[in-house]
């Protein structure tokens, strides 16, 4: 075997494991020399396991619970960085926000590097073994199995580095001392075409699905899925300046390819299918791809501590760490169909929460609203307990008016808390769900299209239907399809780490300058009234299309140039 370890240890759990979310986040209790590894079947199989469990998803992007910066551990999820939340007024993403994210400026950007990276070196170091590990261990099939899983994982973290910076080294060696560790960083075209090439060459050694002991392992969809992402990055106008059409047809055919596995299917569990779809983990659950596995008690998040609201009397408001802003409260259309900036929608300004999609109940918690057995009752903070006079909330408080009910489990007062005063949630991140394929196709083929056809129609109404939303009106115009995508792919991915990067390749992320809005709900003593205000001016730098590479890489690295 080529002597590319040198010394390496891993962290190993007890062999015996009896779930794939064990498998998935395997707590140390032994080292492991590298001599061991290799000839072990059940250690090769914990080591890549271990390597899904050091995923980063937008429940733990910087926000590793206590051990961390407190500021960091509030709104550490990039759509805190674009028009749909705010985040705590001192968390680090908050920098999105003012136009202050610098190359030194915070160590938000620096943990996508770094956690990024580290996965790769762990994949490398399979890719290199795996193929030489004796037959007795591993037989032909097993070979190709894990060493697919290990280049799905890899491309995986080169899409999250490439969507975020641009460009990035490219290493696809386990790197020792005596290499060249200075490498250039490739641009995002080529980034892209190396995740595409991976998918179309290692895809087909992974299963179409998995047992519920593998789930949250790779699968082909999750890699085929993954390419159909990263090529309509490619299509999109930040990275398409001459619009090729060639580009938006590849990027429809790769998301075709998953469709036509016949593997996933929207999941229409009960009414409220949406917002229950992100607590089933079970096989029955066919629209989720590929996720981040958690379970109670031994691996979980807390984003019930840092995102939920404080549900309140009537007398001292609600406090969050994630708010939604009346900017996408007013993305949700009307029953009818309709935007509720369309004069003929049956929206109502002061009886703003009546008849509107299903998903906004789902997703938003708003005057009114229940959460964990109180009513919410979302009034500015007032002055004086006889209701006279009203003040603006601190930055705790839910300032926008709403607060999240989508991925928030209910807290029943039983469930063991591992953190003072905070329950801890064990519901799977989705990296990638059939909505977004279906989403993903119905935009490349509109864009490689004069008009759309009836495919793309089909695409995008099916993910409204499952809303119990009308189909969208025949005989639109290409520009009229594509702001009715764009609005979908906000409402239906909402939280998702979608919008951020969204706005950035639609190069609409102008839109970023416009103020932040919240509902003011001022009751004075008999009635409520509703009225739209200004919470934040926001900044948007044309420099930030993508993020800075952290200052302490390219010190490291000189030919990794930093943007600004």
């Amino acid at each position: 075997m080529k002597e590319i370890f040198k010394p390496l240890f891993i962290l190993l759990a007890a062999i015996s494991m009896t779930s794939c979310t064990d498998m998935l986040d395997i707590k140390p209790t032994t080292f492991v020399s590298d001599d061991l590894i290799w000839q072990d079947k059940k250690l090769i199989d914990q080591f890549v396991a271990n390597t899904y469990g050091t995923l980063v998803c937008g429940f733990n992007r910087n926000t590793q619970g206590w051990d961390q910066d407190w500021a960091a551990a509030f709104g550490g999820n990039f759509d805190a960085g674009a028009d749909d939340f705010d985040g705590k007024f001192d968390a680090n993403v908050n920098q999105f926000n003012t136009g202050q994210i610098t190359a030194q400026s915070t160590p938000f950007i620096d943990e996508i590097w770094k956690s990024n990276y580290s996965i790769i070196r762990k994949c490398n170091l399979i890719i290199a073994a795996v193929p030489d590990t004796k037959d007795v261990v591993l037989t032909p099939t097993e070979k190709k199995y894990y060493e697919a899983e290990a280049r799905f994982l890899r491309a995986f973290c080169y899409f999250d580095l490439t969507r975020a910076f641009g460009r990035a080294p490219l290493i696809t060696e386990a790197q020792q001392l005596e290499d060249n560790l200075l490498v250039p960083a490739t641009d995002f075209e080529g980034l892209i075409n190396f995740i595409a090439t991976e998918s179309d060459n290692y895809a087909e050694d992974l299963d179409p699905t998995v047992s519920d002991a593998m789930k949250g392992r790779a699968t082909r969809g999750a890699f085929l899925a993954l390419k159909a992402r990263a090529l309509l990055y490619l299509a999109s106008p930040l990275n398409n300046a001459s619009n090729s059409k060639e580009r938006w047809e590849d990027a429809a055919k790769a998301a075709q390819a998953v469709m036509t596995l016949g593997v996933y299917h929207l999941y229409r569990n009960g009414e409220y299918a949406y917002g229950s779809l992100f607590f089933d983990k079970s096989n029955a659950n066919t629209e989720i791809i590929f996720e981040r596995r958690f379970q109670f008690p031994e691996i979980t998040h807390n984003i019930h501590m840092q995102w939920s609201l404080d549900p309140a009397d009537a007398d001292r408001g609600s406090w969050n760490g994630l708010y939604p802003t009346q900017n996408l409260a007013d993305a949700y259309e009307t029953t009818d169909g309709k935007l509720i900036t369309d004069p003929t929608s049956i929206y109502n300004p002061q009886d703003p929460y009546a008849n509107r999609d299903k998903r906004f109940y789902q997703t938003l918690l708003y005057h009114g609203s229940y959460w964990e057995g109180s009513q919410l009752l979302m009034h500015r903070h007032l002055q004086n307990p006889d209701w006279s006079g009203n003040c603006l909330p601190n930055d705790y408080r839910a300032r926008c008016g709403y607060g999240l009910r989508k991925m928030m489990q209910e807290y029943d007062g039983a469930s063991a808390d591992l953190y003072s005063g905070a329950f801890a949630q064990d519901n799977n991140w989705p990296y990638f769900r059939y909505a977004e394929v279906l989403l993903n196709y119905a935009e490349a083929q509109n864009e490689a299209l004069a008009a759309p056809d009836k495919s793309v129609y089909d695409a995008i109404n099916e993910v409204r239907d499952r809303a119990g939303q009308p189909g969208l009106p025949e005989g639109l115009s290409k520009d009229e399809m594509r702001i009715r995508i764009h609005n979908e792919r906000r409402v239906e991915l909402c939280l998702e780490e979608h919008r951020f990067f969204d706005l950035r390749r639609w190069k609409e992320a102008a839109t970023l300058r416009a103020p932040i809005k919240g509902m003011t709900v001022e009751f004075d003593g008999n009635n409520n009234n509703y009225k739209i205000v200004t919470i934040e001016e926001r900044v948007f730098n044309e420099n930030n299309y993508y993020l800075p590479i952290p200052h302490s890489e390219t010190e490291k690295n000189p030919n990794v140039l930093e943007r600004n």
